[in-house]
């Protein structure tokens, strides 16, 4: 009885992983849909009430131009909006602060948006409020970082960061195909201009990274080797790929897993040959003795530190559940605006199997996850509890674990949503297994 049982579960599995293999809801954004986390929605809930250990993240939403494949939330730029934005982000900072014991910050990351495209004097208040979250009681490898763009970006707003405590800018890309650039509605960049700026920033000892998309439409083979020739030349300390999320941007299927396979197998080769060190199937790769993250980004998605998002529609997650700011359902901007603060909206107190699904499926970005955060998690064995997963995904080559640590395969990298997928909620294994349009 007992080996029909396990026969009975091994084909569920199986049944499992082959629909979610080419299934782009299957990736690493969770859930697959937030209507399934209903019956945990809450109000008037402070996640953080007992959180000491935290990262912060501030969005800003404002951009020159909206670019197509972008999946956040952003604007177009307004310099009287943007001053009011920034108050608005001032208050809920210093409230959140003056409310909450923070012992130590992980991480500061802020994002877009375009942080960068700021006035002038918006933009110096910005860093001001940055100066005052760098001085809170931080980690050793504190590591905050701002994201930019080259047509943003000068040596004055570059010395301002500096300023302010932050360590690393990272500049976007995504493709140096000028067509696809265009067709996208992004700015086209000269070559001696992003090399002049990543020798300014290097001039304030400040680490660079580089963003780069594969998947984009219209994309071929020659654009990621075009890619590499400019990045040669550019010789950022770090480069971050980004898989195209189709289900986000609300479009179809572009490629087959063996097409971005094959992308992101030419990118790695490329930055290897190039001197970047990383594992197969991690999308960051660095050339200087660091995981090519900021420490917001290593601590909140491989350790599972606890982060507060500031700014219209910024997610927030604690060790009890996950909330979404205003702006993240579809609200009009001036309508948030005019509230006068960017106050959790959607707030959901998490089961532990939604918590341990969100967990795995944020850090198969990077390629790996822990059984040790796992464990935590779930307050069990991750190995007994999921042993049949496990043993599945072990014995048909999609995973190595070596120690405390869950390594993706190559095989398994092709297929890391259908991974993610085996550790779903069942209200989540339902919706893959079902008519998903």
């Amino acid at each position: 009885m007992e080996d029909l049982w396990e026969e009975a579960v091994a084909k569920m599995i199986d049944k499992l992983f082959k629909k979610a293999m080419d299934n782009s809801l299957c990736n690493t954004s969770y859930p697959l849909n937030k209507q399934s986390w209903l019956d945990y929605k809450c109000t008037n809930r402070d996640l953080f009430l007992n959180e000491t250990d935290l990262c912060f993240y501030i969005h800003i939403p404002f951009c020159k131009n909206l670019c197509s494949f972008c999946e956040y939330t952003r604007f177009k730029k307004d310099i009287e909006l943007e001053k009011t934005y920034i108050e608005i982000l001032e208050r809920d900072i210093t409230n959140f602060i003056g409310t909450h014991i923070i012992s130590k910050l992980y991480g500061f990351d802020i994002g877009g948006g375009t942080p960068t495209i700021l006035d002038i004097n918006n933009f110096k208040k910005l860093m001001e409020i940055s100066k005052k979250i760098n001085i809170l009681p931080h980690i050793h490898d504190y590591e905050p970082s701002i994201e930019a763009t080259f047509n943003t970006i000068d040596e004055e707003k570059i010395s301002l960061i500096k300023e302010a405590g932050f360590t690393r800018i990272s500049l976007g890309i995504q493709t140096i195909n000028t067509k696809i650039l265009l067709d996208n509605n992004r700015d086209i960049v000269n070559t001696n201009k992003m090399i002049n700026i990543i020798n300014l920033i290097k001039k304030y000892d400040m680490k660079v990274n580089i963003d780069l998309m594969y998947g984009i439409p219209n994309q071929k083979m020659e654009d990621i080797e075009n890619s590499m020739k400019i990045l040669e030349k550019l010789n950022p300390s770090q480069v971050t790929l980004y898989e195209m999320r189709y289900n986000m941007v609300k479009s179809n299927l572009m490629f087959s897993k063996d097409e971005l396979y094959n992308y992101y197998k030419l990118f790695y080769e490329n930055l290897t040959d190039l001197g970047y060190n990383a594992t197969f199937g991690q999308n960051t790769f660095s050339k200087t003795n660091d995981l090519g993250l900021s420490s917001y980004l290593k601590y909140r998605m491989i350790d599972n530190v606890s982060y507060k998002g500031f700014g219209i529609s910024a997610q927030s997650k604690s060790k009890i559940g996950l909330s979404y700011n205003i702006g993240k359902s579809g609200e009009d901007f001036v309508y948030c605006i005019q509230k006068g603060t960017f106050y959790e909206d959607d707030t959901y107190l998490l089961p532990k199997d939604e918590l341990l699904a969100k967990y795995i499926a944020v850090c198969l970005y990077y390629g790996q996850f822990k059984l040790s955060i796992m464990e935590s998690i779930i307050a069990e064995n991750p190995l007994t509890k999921y042993k049949s997963e496990f043993d599945y995904l072990l014995s048909n080559d999609y995973i190595l674990i070596v120690n405390d640590i869950v390594y993706l395969t190559e095989l398994g990298f092709k297929y890391f949503g259908a991974v993610g997928s085996l550790f779903y909620s069942n209200k989540s294994k339902d919706v893959v297994l079902g008519d998903i349009k």
